[in-house]
């Protein structure tokens, strides 16, 4: 629990400095952020969280290549990343064709432009995919489940990480009321609607959703004892998600549009049921040999 509460502290303080530097720094270059200064928090959130995240890596004695996961050589890490990008996009193609199948997603209205902005999503979907594979991945199951893991052992670094791995996806900066001006704590009433999602029972089957996701890549995590897999699973789960999106919509008149949640419209009791499945697959009966210790 101590190392649990060091990370969520961490992410904490990276808030509060965001928070503080919001209002100055969205007054001194508004080009940073055309969206709004909500937005704005998102990314100096980010950016302060860098360095406390260095710093607990060296603490919990993190901060080599083979205890964060990227042990590999470099031959084998993009093999291994190449194949968990396949299983990626193998799951989520799956899921996306019961959720068309089912009439709970159904294909836009085919343009002139599909082709165009179908080639755009592939493009944007696959390189944004590894890069938010890359950065979810060395922060989740690198840092937090392996510093957990270390001082903790495999159940309680499975359980807690992907509790912190849903719940972070439901802090979301929300803007300041419509004509509301910028004062230098403007900042900190953003980040007091940022957990508002967080208590809402409507996202609950988004979380369900997201939480079977890091129950998931936590146990791939462990079977391989390295990153590269798990980091190409992430990149394809992002990938599909992304282009199916962008030509299908959902159909929240169908009834069985409740097994997908809000938050992508993608994940939710249906992904969850299908994901913890696998992962029980997975741990039973694949690369038993190869776990992490």
């Amino acid at each position: 629990m101590r190392v649990l509460a060091a990370f969520i502290l961490a992410i904490v303080v990276a808030l509060l400095l965001s928070a503080l530097v919001n209002a100055p720094l969205y007054d001194a270059f508004p080009e940073l952020s055309s969206r709004g200064p909500h937005k704005l928090m998102n990314t100096t959130g980010k950016l302060f969280l860098i360095p406390i995240f260095l710093f607990l890596l060296a603490w919990y004695g993190l901060n080599n290549k083979q205890a964060l996961g990227y042990g590999l050589e470099r031959r084998l890490f993009i093999a291994e990343l190449f194949r968990g990008l396949l299983m990626g996009i193998g799951i989520l193609s799956l899921l996306s064709v019961v959720l068309i199948v089912l009439d709970i997603r159904y294909l836009k209205p085919i343009g002139d432009d599909f082709a165009m902005i179908l080639l755009k999503a592939i493009i944007g979907g696959l390189l944004g995919g590894i890069l938010i594979g890359f950065i979810e991945e060395t922060f989740f199951r690198g840092g937090i489940y392996g510093a957990m893991r270390k001082n903790a052992g495999f159940p309680v670094a499975l359980l807690l990480s992907s509790l912190l791995y849903g719940s972070m996806h439901f802090i979301k900066p929300l803007p300041l009321p419509e004509g509301e001006p910028l004062h230098w704590y403007s900042g900190f009433l953003i980040l007091q609607g940022s957990f508002d999602q967080l208590a809402d029972w409507a996202t609950l089957d988004s979380f369900i959703g997201l939480f079977a996701v890091g129950l998931y890549l936590a146990i791939v995590r462990e079977r391989t004892g390295n990153l590269a897999y798990v980091i190409g699973l992430h990149a394809g789960f992002v990938f599909v998600i992304k282009v199916v999106r962008k030509i299908t919509k959902v159909d929240s008149s169908e009834p069985l549009s409740v097994l997908v949640g809000s938050y992508d419209g993608m994940v939710g009791y249906l992904s969850a049921t299908g994901l913890l499945i696998h992962a029980t697959l997975t741990w039973f009966f694949w690369r038993r040999n190869n776990s992490s210790r």
